[in-house]
């Protein structure tokens, strides 16, 4: 897993496991420093799978609290698409990894995106990309 991914899939997963949208668990995220924690345990644990690191946020933000029935189910959609898109924006717009990701799931896309309902997990990373591109211009 390399570092996009599993940053898309903390919190991909921790917003189906929460029941929350993921857009509003990746600012959180950004607010409380949990990708750059993310990112300094992924050089120490590399090798541990995606339990392990939402596990470590839980910890971290002392939140145990699951959801009876989740709104976010198609969280494994979106993570097989989103690590494409992100690195794609962070080379053509020159951001780090969590610039990008922040940039993303703040922009109309990425709210989109989070949600279900709007079915963009379908969309290609192309797609996906242009449509950030669009509204960031």
């Amino acid at each position: 897993m390399n570092q996009f991914e599993l940053l898309v899939c903390c919190v991909e997963n921790y917003s189906h496991i929460k029941n929350v949208a993921s857009n509003k668990v990746a600012h959180s995220f950004g607010q409380k420093g949990i990708f750059e924690l993310l990112l300094e345990g992924y050089e120490a644990y590399c090798n541990m799978d995606e339990g392990f690191f939402i596990g470590m946020i839980d910890g971290y933000m002392e939140n145990t609290t699951d959801a009876q029935q989740s709104e976010y189910n198609k969280h494994k959609q979106r993570q097989a698409v989103l690590p494409k898109v992100l690195k794609q924006i962070a080379k053509e717009k020159n951001m780090t990894k969590i610039e990008t990701i922040k940039s993303f799931y703040a922009s109309k896309t990425g709210e989109a995106f989070a949600n279900d309902s709007t079915e963009y997990y379908n969309k290609t990373p192309e797609e996906l990309v242009e449509l950030y591109n669009q509204e960031t211009i």
